[in-house]
This record gives C-alpha cells, sequence and structure tokens, in this order.
C-alpha cells in the first residue's frame, strides 16, 4: 500500500566537545561550509528514484561550528537572502520533508562548499546519509 513518509534530517558542524570525530578548522581546511545541493536515492516497492535538487527546500544553510545562518533562494541559488522565518541558530539546522510511495528505504548525500557559495574557500564535498528505512512505526 501507498503511503507518506515524513523525514527529517539534522546537519551541523562539530565542535570541540563533540569528541573524537571533531576536526579543527585547519585539519578540515575551512572556517565555515554551506549546503549548495542534494541527491537522494529513494528505493520503494522494487523501485528506485534519484532526486537532485539545489539546497534542501529552498534552503542553503552556512554552518559554523555549533550553529548555522540560513539563507534561502527563490531562483534556484542564483541569488540569496537571510531567511527571516529561520534566521539561524546554536546547534542543528533541521529540515523537514516527505515522500510517497510504499515502504523502503533512503539515503544519499549532501553537497557542501567549503566557505560559502559566494565566498568559496575549498571545493564542494559530499557529506554521505546513511540509509534509513521509510516503513510504519512498529
Amino acid at each position: 500500500m501507498g503511503g507518506m513518509f515524513v523525514y527529517s534530517i539534522r546537519i551541523r558542524l562539530l565542535k570541540p566537545e563533540d569528541g573524537e570525530d571533531y576536526m579543527s578548522p585547519e585539519e578540515r581546511g575551512f572556517d565555515t561550509c554551506q549546503l549548495v545541493s542534494r541527491h537522494w536515492r529513494i528505493t520503494q516497492g522494487g523501485e528506485v528514484e534519484e532526486v537532485r535538487g539545489e539546497g534542501v527546500i529552498g534552503c542553503f544553510p552556512l554552518l559554523r561550528e555549533g550553529e548555522y545562518q540560513n539563507f534561502v533562494s527563490e531562483d534556484d541559488g542564483r541569488t540569496f537572502h537571510e531567511n527571516e522565518e529561520d534566521p539561524g541558530a546554536e546547534n542543528y539546522f533541521s529540515y523537514q520533508s516527505c515522500t510517497g510511495g510504499g515502504e523502503g528505504e533512503m539515503e544519499g548525500s549532501l553537497q557542501f562548499k567549503a566557505g560559502s557559495i559566494q565566498a568559496e574557500a575549498g571545493e564542494v564535498f559530499d557529506v554521505r546519509v546513511a540509509p534509513f528505512p521509510l516503513k510504519e512505526p512498529q
């Protein structure tokens, strides 16, 4: 049976107190990074759908250690302005979305630009989003 599955993704740059996975700005090569695009692979009922696009739900968050500043674009990333409804905060950038169809699995990657989209400090890099199930709760 088809249904709708709602999911939430949270992202941030780690802080020193986050433990052994932390990398200093010198080790990673940048102080900030900005989300530029996403790629999802959604498998439901034996069918695979690939979804690619700019930002996430119109947002292009700029991450700093333990905080973010939220930018939005109405023209697919050509111009940006600060999101007045969610200008940023400490901790995580979080967004929610949904997918229709039957039970299955979703995975993918988020692409970030070192520095920012408007002030590059390095290359674009991918952050893998591990597979997670799309299924009804037990």
